[in-house]
């Protein structure tokens, strides 16, 4: 998913998703509806007692932003892919899978299909290049300058070279099971806010650069938890993540923007 620069000029701290935040807590399409029309007459946010008035530019921004955000959602939900056609992909391109084992055995055993095409795609194009890759951090990535230390919250998916001081690191948020999407969804969401809060706080502490991808995929799941996916879409928007992969990206995008990164 490419982000058009003005998006990202505005900061992840900007008023404009300030905004959007708060009118994503307001529950109920009316209420939503209400809230809306009153910033356009108003040009304020009322909480309780409390007036903020705003600038121009960061209502317009916002306004801009909503329109954009259900045009991006319908482009990138059609991507997304069932378990059959992921593990249909790795079968063609002789990538082998693993299964995520539960101890319940009536639950669905997951295939981990993104993960296996990720850390594939990834551990060949390093290989050309004689760059290492850790496609499977057993421990948290550690970035050290004489500015500062930061080490993630929580362990990565993928770090490239390694989990000492990547440039390139990825987070894979996949889900096959066969019933709805449940608050790990949320929860998805949440830690990939986190990483990549802690790291543009850390890049602006030091001048140091990292990017942060992230790969969803799993078209049942991810449909019963559309307002989760639209949030990842938001954070894309912000900066808080470099660039979002969903479903069929994995095979038609990731080889070409790694290769422009490494």
């Amino acid at each position: 998913m490419e982000v058009h620069h003005k998006w990202r000029q505005l900061g992840y701290r900007h008023v404009t998703w300030e905004l959007l935040r708060y009118y994503l807590s307001i529950r109920g399409e009316r209420n939503q509806h209400q809230w809306l029309e009153e910033l356009k007459r108003t040009h304020s946010v009322t909480a309780e007692s409390a007036k903020f008035p705003l600038p121009h530019e960061a209502i317009s921004n916002f306004f801009e932003y909503l329109r954009l955000r259900e045009t991006e959602f319908e482009v990138i939900f059609s991507k997304l892919r069932d378990e059959k056609s992921a593990t249909k992909y790795c079968d063609e391109n002789a990538i082998q899978f693993g299964t995520t084992v539960t101890k319940n055995s009536d639950h669905h055993q997951a295939s981990k299909a993104l993960v296996a095409t990720v850390s594939a795609i990834a551990s060949e194009e390093c290989s050309r290049r004689g760059i290492s890759i850790d496609p499977n951090p057993q421990t948290r990535c550690t970035w050290h300058s004489d500015r500062g230390l930061h080490v993630t919250a929580r362990n990565l998916d993928g770090a490239i070279p390694s989990t000492v001081n990547p440039i390139i690191v990825w987070e894979i948020k996949e889900y096959w099971g066969k019933t709805s999407g449940g608050s790990k969804m949320s929860d998805a969401v949440y830690e990939c806010n986190l990483v990549g809060r802690e790291l543009r706080d850390f890049e602006q502490q030091t001048g140091l650069s990292v990017v942060h991808a992230v790969f969803v995929d799993g078209k049942d799941q991810w449909t019963a938890r559309k307002a989760d996916l639209r949030r990842l879409i938001d954070l894309t928007y912000q900066g808080l993540i470099d660039f979002l992969f969903v479903g069929r990206e994995v095979e038609d995008e990731w080889r070409a923007k790694l290769c422009e990164l490494l």
